[in-house]
């Protein structure tokens, strides 16, 4: 069964911005040193766009319980209020729908409290414990869920989903964030910036290998047969996922083994030109994970063929 447009178009919003929450968080943690000048202008830009990311990731819920309300009651979106509410009050959708929003409120506080003082440790620990509720909250809602809340199936799936949003993350925040402030303030990054980039390219091969494992235990629980993979929507949806996802994996393990070098390189001139190759990159490569985003989108509002 193929999904509405404004569910899928929810559910990619809320999956956009929890992989950017994730990412700003991984970032800052990776920049606490703050030994560079560089260091602190980009941790600064990063905590001002974090109430951003929550907020639009709060719109997100609440426009994909809006939405639900009005697939469930075959209403036209507009004159979904009273279905919505119906929902918000005696639906287990609702009451994990009002649950996700309320995580990421205390998120949005708690950045406010611990931004302007405290350690960045402190800070990350916080809002990751929260976006980790907020993971196991969305599970609930979905096909996983049928197993039982302390199944396998959801322990992978909220794995899954917080190892891909730290992997899109941390590309889209390195490509459009971080190194570009790198690039501006080149004269004092050398040593930070091969910290920064050889954390990066670690904690992205950690989550890559993550990402493998759980997708494809989720691939073997909800296709009935291989033949599920060319023989219906769902399949051929998860296979541009998986397609996106390889072409992601190739041009992450260029920039892990040419880009990097050359942007650590100890001669100036073929460092810079180095750290450009890295950048465009990385913005290819989030392009291409964003597209991979609104696939998964698609699957976790359809129908696996399992289930049908």
């Amino acid at each position: 069964m193929e999904a509405p447009f404004s569910q899928v178009a929810a559910t990619a919003l809320i999956n956009l911005s929890l992989a950017w929450v994730a990412g700003l968080l991984a970032a800052r943690f990776w920049l606490s040193s703050r030994t560079a000048s560089w260091q602190q202008i980009a941790a600064n830009k990063l905590s001002r766009t974090m109430p951003v990311a929550l907020i639009v990731c709060v719109i997100g819920m609440v426009f994909s319980m809006w939405s639900e309300s009005a697939v469930m009651a075959d209403v036209a979106w507009l004159d979904a209020g009273p279905a919505f509410y119906q929902m918000l009050v005696t639906t287990h959708y609702g009451h994990a729908g009002l649950a996700v929003i309320a995580l990421l409120v205390a998120a949005l506080v708690a950045h406010w409290r611990l931004s302007p003082h405290g350690s960045d440790k402190r800070y990350v620990v916080v809002i990751a414990a929260l976006i980790v509720m907020v993971a196991i909250a969305r599970v609930s809602i979905g096909h996983a869920f049928e197993y039982g809340l302390f199944s396998l199936a959801v322990a992978v799936e909220v794995l899954h989903i917080l190892l891909m949003a730290l992997w899109v993350g941390a590309v889209f925040v390195a490509g459009w964030m971080v190194l570009p402030v790198v690039q501006a303030h080149e004269s004092c990054a050398s040593i930070e910036r091969a910290r920064y980039l050889n954390t990066l390219s670690d904690w992205a091969t950690v989550a890559l290998v993550g990402i493998v494992i759980t997708g494809a235990y989720n691939a073997y629980r909800v296709l009935g047969s291989p033949r599920d993979l060319v023989d219906g929507f769902y399949g051929y949806v998860l296979l541009f996922k998986l397609g996106c996802v390889l072409i992601a994996i190739a041009l992450g393990g260029f920039n892990k083994f040419y880009g990097l070098r050359a942007a650590l390189s100890q001669q100036n001139a073929i460092s810079e030109r180095g750290l450009r190759i890295v950048v465009s990159i990385l913005r290819i490569e989030s392009i291409t994970l964003l597209l991979a985003i609104i696939a998964a989108a698609v699957l976790t509002s359809s129908m696996p063929p399992g289930s049908q």
